[in-house]
């Protein structure tokens, strides 16, 4: 209990010193600061590994992968046959259908837009995809076939009916 100095009354102070009570609170701020772990929360992915060496000429994935470019434009391929949403929505539920391992590659061009990207990926998930892989092919985004190339077709898929 404190006193007053300069006071006309005599007797103790009736306010409370209130310097232990911040030094506590800050003291308990500090050590809850430091014990709290940061956690930060990462979507988990399957990368290929890393190859150093580019591949020489342009050549479509095996016909048992799927790989869904997104382009800069935001045109999308499968295969590097470019496809609308609509086409690329059939053709990889179709040839999801009836597999044991349904994992799906995305190759995204650096520039491309957010948005359109976790779109398609969202797209993929609701094909049947299982296992989404992101690919990062060349550092200037997924390549097109040139023109006048032709893409091989796809295997015909039966479907039930």
């Amino acid at each position: 209990m404190g006193m007053s100095v300069n006071s006309q009354k005599k007797g103790g102070m009736d306010e409370i010193n209130v310097t232990p009570l911040i030094d506590v609170v800050l003291v308990l701020l500090i050590i809850f600061m430091v014990l709290t772990p940061v956690t930060v929360q990462k979507m988990s992915s399957n990368l290929p590994p890393v190859d150093d060496d580019p591949p020489e000429q342009l050549t479509p994935p095996p016909e048992d992968q799927l790989m869904v470019a997104v382009y800069q434009d935001g045109s999308l391929a499968l295969n590097l046959k470019v496809e609308t949403d609509e086409e690329l929505e059939k053709d990889v539920t179709n040839r999801l259908r009836g597999r044991a391992k349904k994992t799906v590659f995305l190759d995204a061009h650096p520039d491309a837009n957010y948005g359109r990207v976790v779109g398609v990926l969202d797209m993929i998930r609701m094909c049947g995809a299982e296992h989404v892989g992101f690919a990062d092919m060349k550092d200037d985004g997924p390549a097109k076939m040139p023109d006048g190339v032709p893409v091989p077709a796809a295997l015909p898929v039966l479907v039930p009916g």
